[in-house]
């Protein structure tokens, strides 16, 4: 589970998407989409349903659930012109196929291919995966690089609430307590790495 890794890949194709119909949300819903799957079907899977199926990829990571949101996403389309709920899909897609989803067909192709198979995982799986995707290099990568793209990208709405939210030593204040949590969030990254 490498959550920065989709979010970074839902932030691309939304960049994509976003410059072919002049939307700019669509960055930030393409990231959505490419997310969404773990942190739904992982509380489920290893959790809710700890004891029978015992696995995170199921019911969002599989086409069923895609298709389902992607003829929503196209009836939005088509009625109302909303294209929101399409890079939603596309953000999803993207994380089906890092995830490799074409090697567990059960799952994927849930339920034509059957009940969910039982998977053998111990009970600290999840928070064991949590952990080590903490410790990779390239999650606070992504972080750096995802943080600066939507800093950049939504430049103009970021700056319009600041100054709708604070004064100039407010202002201040604000981007030290975020540079501090920035150092904070990379003292404790790279204790992991150690």
């Amino acid at each position: 589970m490498y959550p920065l890794a989709h979010v970074m890949a839902g932030v691309l194709i939304g960049l994509v998407l976003a410059a072919i119909v002049g939307d700019r949300r669509v960055v930030a819903l393409g990231a959505l989409g490419a997310v969404l799957p773990d942190p739904i079907d992982k509380p489920i899977g290893h959790i809710i349903l700890a004891g029978t199926v015992n696995y995170g990829r199921i019911y969002f990571h599989g086409l069923t659930v895609f298709f389902l949101i992607l003829l929503t996403g196209l009836l939005l389309y088509r009625h109302r012109r909303r294209i929101g709920l399409l890079a939603v899909a596309a953000g999803m897609a993207s994380h089906q196929i890092l995830d490799g989803m074409w090697r567990h067909p059960v799952e994927w192709f849930w339920p034509f291919l059957g009940p969910l198979p039982q998977h053998h995982y111990s009970e600290h799986f999840l928070w064991d995966t949590i952990r080590q995707g903490l410790a990779q290099p390239s999650e606070w990568l992504f972080l750096l690089l995802i943080t600066g793209l939507f800093a950049a990208f939504y430049r103009r709405e970021l700056a319009a609430a600041l100054t709708r939210l604070t004064g100039p030593s407010a202002r201040r204040m604000i981007f030290t307590a975020l540079g501090l949590v920035i150092l904070v969030a990379l003292a404790v990254g790279w204790r992991f790495l150690l």
